[in-house]
């Protein structure tokens, strides 16, 4: 979870384009013009970063936590800086992204914050306590957060709340809960090594759209590099079909979660299929996703003690 002090809250405002190159690098990356120095050397590693998008999307699309900052005058990332061969933004910091809404969304579903009294010509601002509680509050239609804490948790990539709509009467809401909870175990891993996570990744198979429980994704708009089905209710055959057509179609790592009842199911079903995609497939228990995400907390936690997270 976030250091021992309360991170400050930073708003940090760029153009649409500019937030696409961003997000779209390895480790999602910021800079700002060299008069923003002393911003720059106030903000810490675990600072809360809201990401702002000018027109035409006038919003908060995401929010992210400092990873590191540094000086960088010679190496050009943002279209004006290769257009002009030259660093324009020199004060960098990348960003470990907490949530973001997927990018088709940002100007319909972004976090409008006009009625915050901002100068909005400084592109970099620490935001003060009462448009901090505003923004989550806000945020809690947007990303599914109800505070700061939520933030940290969960999927990375995050559609407006919705009303989960279940079709099949015979599943209990116990098992749709250990299933809802299973999914978001798995996309905060994912977002702890650092991939943008979704929960309810949707494809088209010959029945229609279906969707994949959770995907990994190197680039928000990227293919999943690993999909999860979460199984408890033992149709799984459907699960696997869902994760055949992920391996298929992108090559993505595939893996599925069943309790210890379903596991010998399981390797049968697995072991029928075409061997490559049996082979690279992986069964897990729910109780093994737990101890990764236990243990993936206490080692962050253990970096960020040692300031080397």
């Amino acid at each position: 979870m976030p250091q021992a002090s309360r991170p400050k809250s930073w708003l940090v405002i760029g153009t649409t384009k500019n937030w696409d190159t961003a997000l779209s690098q390895p480790v999602p990356i910021w800079g700002l013009k060299s008069r923003y120095l002393s911003e720059f050397q106030s903000m810490i590693r675990g600072d809360l970063l809201w990401f702002y998008a000018t027109s035409p999307v006038s919003g908060v699309i995401g929010v992210g936590a400092t990873k590191d900052k540094y000086i960088d005058d010679r190496n050009p990332v943002w279209e004006e800086e290769q257009v002009k061969k030259k660093v324009i933004w020199p004060l960098r910091f990348r960003i470990h992204v907490l949530k973001i809404l997927p990018k088709p969304r940002w100007k319909m579903d972004c976090i409008k914050i006009t009625d915050f009294n901002l100068f909005w010509r400084q592109g970099f601002q620490l935001l003060r306590e009462e448009h901090v509680r505003e923004l989550l509050s806000r945020s809690k239609e947007v990303f599914g957060i109800t505070n700061e804490k939520g933030l940290y948790i969960g999927s990375t990539i995050s559609f407006p709340e919705k009303e989960l709509v279940v079709t099949d009467e015979t599943i209990e809401e116990t098992q749709i809960n250990a299933h809802r909870s299973l999914q978001e175990q798995i996309a905060e891993i994912g977002k702890l090594q650092f991939y943008y996570a979704q929960v309810e990744y949707p494809i088209e198979l010959s029945s229609g759209v279906k969707n994949i429980d959770v995907v990994w994704k190197r680039e928000i708009d990227g293919a999943p590099t690993f999909a999860f089905e979460v199984e408890l209710s033992g149709m799984l055959e459907k699960a696997i079909a869902r994760l055949k057509y992920a391996y298929k179609r992108w090559n993505s790592r595939t893996r599925i979660v069943v309790p210890g009842d379903y596991f010998k199911k399981a390797n049968d079903l697995v072991a029928s299929e075409e061997r490559d995609f049996s082979r690279q497939l992986k069964i897990y228990k729910p109780d093994e996703i737990l101890s990764l995400l236990t243990a993936k907390r206490e080692l962050r936690n253990l970096e960020q003690s040692l300031e080397i997270y």
